[in-house]
């Protein structure tokens, strides 16, 4: 009854101020599709963030990256040692410096197409309609489970009228950018149906944050550099996109997505030196040691030289309306196909000096091909989907790794692979009761999934001291129910309660150092997920508030473990059993019709069960990785002034992440702990200036990380010496768009 008083009074305070008259307007509805149908945002039971096109333009987003802080819970930032590989955390469930040859624990999908590594998981999606990130198990609804949660892109689709978009933009760093789009109408085939297509492309461009220079100190040991600049961005992607509405009840689209980053490796500054060094390391290394925080402008690393992450994509989607059928009611029909290849290769050197100690190599081809066959029906009680799906993958790598090649050592010519395949069967069916005790107010979901995988990998490293190679093939497979209740206290207030089980198959290890440790499989893992939410919105459409609590319970966990010594490698072991608890949620809020104010907070609280390591439960001995325990955010979205000639509108986001570590040993996280950091970023923008008949330009100014704060983001720990690598410095810019 107080918060009730208070809020009320509050509205008749914005009503006093003058605000009354448009109060009215009320926030926006956001569409999503999460669930495999159009549904508002507030009535899908499930713990989900959306972002639409508007909001990624005034965040300025480019790639999933640039989202990594904005939602509470999770955490997404850049493998260690690489820019366009995805190290994506949510609620705690992650995997640290993902391998090739390992499934992703959180799914990342382009308009409901799984990508099937998150190596080559951050790259520029030409136009996006939405982003939207789901939180928790995600498998009944979805071709491939992913157990941690899943990112869904959602491409921008032909609309069927002419019109298009031309934008430039310049920044600091010599940044300079342009993108493209152009919707070609209609074209009337004469009985043949509709057909109408979008072409849209992107270039970014930029100079490198840091300078890579000669060796300042002059040690004679020395190399020169083999580029002269670190984090520098070359990024292109275009897309073809074409819809055939070949009646009133088939449509078929093609899509084919092309994106190609060709990049410096990113700047790693040496922060950590063994204190107990007992093989001289220390005398050569110590000259070029920064302090663990400080972001410096320049270092000299001799053996980098490239990352690059090449993709083509075809997609192809078949939507049929199959009428009614009777007791299923309305079905559709529905196909996704798609066909993937990635060439992604680097050379680095992480040893963070001009002296030759480490340098490693990967160069990857792998191939996805995936089909998926839905059925989806509605009376008027019940929605359900059902599936079958089906998914392959190949990769070969070949990865040279040189382990103190100054003294003389020999490069390591390491090679592995895999083939890997995926059946699955899945379906969930939503009811909703007409008894009248229920008044219509309670919603019942029920899913099921069926999943089979086979795993075949290979392994060759002939220089190693004994050489090996072998071959290890096995098959997991898992049924993972999910059930929800959902009950609508008001028309504007929803409740849902939630248990699913996740599941993760088991693999082999490629990076495997010995053939022992190769041969002997790691186990599926799985998770059993409760959670309760909350989605409301108050005061006339003006405050929304959307929230969960969780507790998932993990056995077998997956834990990718860094192997410190003659490589850069990382092993999965399985943990035993942990807990990850917390809540999240996020406030939304329109005091007034020009003022959009918005509040997220996450906490998580991750702690192991159990972690038998060499026989032992050793749960108190071991770290969480990537799970701060608290993640918050603040933004405020103001028009100044609205006219004729145009609106004024500044956006400022404030994203907070809590201080955690990057490793699951302490010994490596003794010099690898990522402190608390804040980031500011910013957007003034001048739309609708009219120049034309339905044409317009937009001017925009923009800023990220504005306050320069110098933040780490994670490391590589090799016991004799830790490396890091830093967040973006401030970036700004303008940019000019024509749109018609």
């Amino acid at each position: 009854m107080h918060a009730r008083k208070s809020l009320s009074m509050l509205v008749a305070a914005w009503v006093a101020s003058g605000a009354g008259t448009a109060l009215a307007q009320g926030l926006e509805e956001v569409v999503v599709t999460a669930q495999k149908r159009e549904q508002s945002l507030q009535d899908a039971p499930i713990s989900i963030a959306a972002f639409g096109s508007d909001a990624l333009e005034q965040k300025s987003v480019n790639n999933i990256e640039d989202l990594g802080t904005s939602v509470p819970n999770v955490k997404i930032t850049r493998s260690p040692s690489n820019t366009t590989a995805a190290t994506i955390a949510i609620r705690g469930s992650t995997t640290i410096n993902p391998a090739i040859t390992w499934e992703p624990t959180v799914g990342i999908y382009m308009d409901g197409i799984f990508i099937g590594k998150n190596v080559g998981g951050i790259f520029d999606v030409a136009e996006l309609e939405r982003i939207e990130m789901l939180r928790g198990p995600q498998g009944t609804l979805y071709g491939k489970n992913t157990l941690g949660g899943a990112v869904n892109l959602i491409t921008k689709a032909p609309s069927g009228e002419f019109s298009g978009k031309i934008r430039g933009g310049v920044g600091n760093h010599d940044l300079r950018t342009l993108f493209g789009t152009v919707d070609t109408g209609i074209l009337d085939l004469e009985g043949l149906g509709q057909v109408m297509a979008k072409i849209t492309g992107s270039i970014r461009e930029r100079d490198g944050f840091y300078d890579n220079v000669s060796d300042p100190v002059g040690i004679p040991l020395a190399n020169e550099p083999m580029i002269d600049e670190l984090n520098n961005l070359d990024n292109e992607g275009f897309r073809y996109d074409i819809l055939w509405a070949a009646s009133d009840r088939l449509e078929i689209r093609y899509a084919w997505d092309y994106s190609n980053m060709d990049l410096a490796p990113p700047k790693n500054q040496l922060t950590g030196l063994d204190p107990t060094d007992s093989a001289g390391i220390n005398a050569l290394l110590a000259p070029y040691l920064t302090r663990a925080n400080d972001n410096v402008d320049a270092v000299s690393l001799d053996q980098h030289q490239y990352e690059r992450s090449k993709s083509i994509s075809h997609n192809l989607f078949a939507d049929y309306d199959a009428g009614n059928w009777g007791a299923l009611g309305d079905v559709t029909l529905k196909y996704l196909g798609n066909t993937r290849k990635l060439r992604w290769d680097d050379n680095i050197d992480i040893d963070g000096s001009p002296l030759n100690f480490f340098t490693s190599s990967r160069d990857i081809d792998y191939e996805q091909e995936s089909h998926e066959f839905q059925l989806t029906g509605m009376t008027d009680r019940v929605n359900y989907v059902l599936g079958l799906y089906y998914f392959e993958e190949q990769a070969d790598v070949y990865n040279p790794i040189s382990f103190f090649p100054l003294f003389g050592a020999p490069t390591s010519e390491n090679r592995y692979g895999f083939e890997n395949d995926s059946i699955a069967a899945f379906g969930q069916v939503e009811w909703r009761p007409g008894a009248d005790i229920f008044q219509d107010r309670l919603t019942l979901t029920v899913g099921l999934r069926y999943t089979e995988e086979e795993k075949d990998t290979y392994i060759d490293h002939p220089q190693d001291a004994p050489p090996f190679a072998g071959r290890a093939k096995d098959t997991f497979d898992d049924v993972s129910p999910t059930f929800v209740a959902a009950w609508d206290l008001t028309d504007e207030i929803n409740i849902y309660g939630k248990v699913a089980e996740g599941w993760k198959a088991g693999g082999f290890n490629g990076e495997a150092i010995s053939l022992e440790n190769f041969s002997t499989p790691y186990d599926a893992e799985e998770i059993t997920s409760y959670e309760l939410g909350i989605k409301s919105r108050w005061l006339d459409n003006r405050l929304q508030f959307n929230g969960a609590v969780f507790y998932n319970d993990s056995t077998d966990m997956q834990m990718s473990i860094f192997v410190a010594g003659n490589s850069a490698a990382s092993v999965v072991q399985n943990a035993g059993e942990a807990v990850l608890q917390g809540f999240e949620f996020e406030i939304v809020a329109l005091p007034t019709p020009d003022l959009e104010l918005q509040a997220t907070y996450g906490y998580l609280d991750a702690e192991y069960k159990e972690f038998i390591d060499n026989g032992v439960d050793r749960k108190d001995q071991k770290d969480f990785p990537y799970a701060p325990r608290h993640s918050a955010s603040l933004s405020a979205e103001y028009t100044f002034a609205r006219g004729s000639w145009g609106d004024l509108t500044g956006r400022l986001d404030w994203e907070f992440v809590d201080g955690h570590v990057p490793y699951i040993e302490p010994a490596q996280n003794a010099f690898s702990e990522i402190k608390p950091y804040a980031l500011l970023n910013g957007r003034l923008t001048l739309a609708n200036l009219p120049v034309g008949e339905n044409q317009n330009v937009k001017l925009a100014l923009w800023g990220k990380n504005l306050l320069d704060n110098e933040y780490r983001v994670n490391t590589l720990p090799f016991g004799i010496w830790t490396v890091s690598y830093f967040g973006d410095p401030r970036t700004y810019g303008v940019e000019a768009t024509w749109e018609f």
